[in-house]
């Protein structure tokens, strides 16, 4: 805020636009790394449900009806919601022997391209996955085990999963890693 007397100075719309695409890469970034810790515990609760299980069988003789099927839902869950930070961190499995072999230029270009196709493929698995977790929740399909749970309840974090990797990609693509 400019002082009494003093002229306003001008932002050019170019710096306004950095601070826009840095404030969304920023929320982007947070967002991916509360998704992990969401991740993280999920994997922690997985484990106590195993030792639960494991204690409640073999010395109580009383298994339990629950831990299987948390089991699975809660491994969907932290596969969708570490994904994100994979991508971001370029952990995710690439072939780059070609790339690699690429002059600094096109190597960045190749990058940016790959970042594309990445953002482009997962948001049409994000679309996919959205639709039909829409029509599971239309329709109240629910999942068939012991103890029924809304089914776009589970299949959400797919969707979920894949539009915030289709984020990172871009954003790879973008703001790429290789002096860009």
């Amino acid at each position: 805020m400019p002082q009494p007397g003093q002229a306003a100075r001008r932002v050019p719309a170019r710096e306004i636009g950095r601070r826009g695409v840095l404030r969304l890469v920023g929320w982007l970034d947070r967002l991916t790394e509360v998704s992990l810790w969401l991740a993280m515990l999920a994997l922690a609760a997985i484990v106590a449900a195993y030792c639960w299980e494991v204690v409640a069988r073999y010395f109580f003789g009383t298994p339990t009806r629950w831990s299987a099927e948390f089991v699975s839902y809660a491994l969907l869950f932290v596969t969708f919601m570490a994904l994100p930070k994979v991508t971001a961190d370029g952990a995710h499995i690439a072939v780059t022997v070609l790339q690699e072999r690429l002059p600094d230029r096109m190597e960045r270009e190749a990058e940016r391209a790959i970042g594309l196709i990445g953002a482009v493929i997962c948001l049409f698995l994000a679309w996919i996955a959205g639709s039909e977790t829409a029509r599971q929740a239309e329709r109240g399909i629910a999942m068939m085990g012991a103890i029924s749970a809304p089914k776009a309840w589970v299949s959400v974090w797919i969707a979920y999963g894949f539009a915030l990797s289709a984020l990172q990609f871009l954003r790879r693509a973008l703001l790429p890693a290789k002096g860009g």
